[in-house]
């Protein structure tokens, strides 16, 4: 310790032994007043003359009764800290910090509590699925796949999946699941034992609201850690489900000039689902299966295609970010539709 530090301690010490307060220093009064009684004994029965029990002189230190504990000084960035031997902690606003917290995290806390319970029942869909999986007797697997199904359905139900406005966004249960990394750490473990129909409203439901959930995550880019599952889910799409995904991309918002679309492009995520739904778009065309599409899906179709040519040419290349992982056959999806010139303008974009 420094000197300085040393007369603090000292200072804070002899303050304290000043007072008659009990509660201040407990064993310095106890021991005085053991010492005056055995003295005042002593005197009573002769034993010593009269004087005065020795006490430990301390310095005569004012006590402040107002304290303010922020010192404000104008054009100053912050507030300056004062700290006294009084009160060395009171500078820092500790209940006021708290109430704000509370007041700006409270959907926070509450999606991490739900988040909580509903990992709890995602272990128990897990062990059932392990149980499952070396169950020796077939017999045992129906009884077991019941289970791990209820179990399921619960979580779903319990998660909330709706499409909601972009007023709603902020208040709404599953989107703010969303914006917390184990969120979608949950999410991503879940959706493997989701049923092909929930998997597609959830995977639409993330499309409908992605320029929200790609502008709360700008900071922690943990939605990549929905990317491999929600590919698989999206491998298993059928065309016309496809076109409803990618809908979602070109429509336009209400409050911002540029389309979902176009934001993706610019976010890792984004653009990695979009390659993803373009590159299961050219295979279902490749393939000999028939498709079975909806009346207008492929004028939606070609109409989707120029308009990522489009954007993807306009955005420039410093803006456009790496995906996660990159089709081969999305340059050969482009010959379908556009020149050579501009697919090889593309091509250098997308390297």
């Amino acid at each position: 310790m420094t000197s300085k530090e040393k007369d603090w301690v000292v200072k804070v010490e002899m303050i304290q032994l000043q007072s008659e307060n009990m509660d201040d220093d407990y064993y310095y009064q106890t021991y005085y007043h053991r010492l005056e009684r055995k003295q005042a004994e002593e005197e009573l029965f002769g034993g010593r003359n009269k004087q005065e029990p020795p006490k430990l002189v301390t310095p005569f230190i004012q006590k402040v009764e107002t304290y303010d504990s922020v010192v404000r000084i104008a054009g100053s960035l912050g507030q300056v800290a004062v700290s006294t031997c009084y009160s060395p902690r009171r500078a820092i606003d500790a209940v006021h910090h708290a109430l704000v917290e509370e007041a700006t995290g409270s959907h926070r806390l509450r999606a991490l509590h739900r988040i909580e319970k509903l990992f709890l029942q995602l272990l128990e869909v897990e062990e059932v699925q392990r149980k499952m999986s070396l169950a020796l007797e077939k017999q045992q697997q129906p009884c077991c796949q019941e289970q791990k199904s209820q179990e399921v359905e619960s979580i779903y139900q319990a998660l909330r999946i709706r499409a909601c406005s972009s007023q709603e966004e902020a208040e709404d249960e599953f989107l703010q699941l969303l914006c917390v990394r184990k969120g979608k750490k949950l999410l991503a473990r879940l959706l493997p034992h989701l049923a092909r129909e929930q998997a597609e409203k959830l995977l639409l439901t993330i499309t409908h609201h992605l320029p929200f959930l790609m502008k709360k995550d700008v900071l922690d880019e943990s939605l990549s850690l929905l990317y491999n599952p929600l590919n698989k889910v999206v491998a298993g799409t059928s065309f016309s489900k496809l076109i409803e995904v990618l809908q979602e991309m070109t429509r336009p918002l209400p409050d911002s000039p540029e389309l979902p679309l176009t934001m993706a492009l610019k976010n890792q995520f984004g653009i990695s689902l979009l390659y993803s739904l373009l590159s299961h778009g050219e295979r279902l065309l490749s393939c000999e299966v028939p498709l079975e599409p909806c009346p207008g899906d492929f004028e939606t179709w070609t109409d989707t295609v120029f308009l990522v040519a489009r954007e993807l040419s306009q955005v420039p290349k410093a803006a456009l970010v790496e995906p996660l992982f990159l089709p081969s056959n999305l340059l050969s999806l482009f010959c379908r539709y556009l020149d050579k010139q501009t697919i090889h303008h593309l091509e250098v974009k997308m390297e």
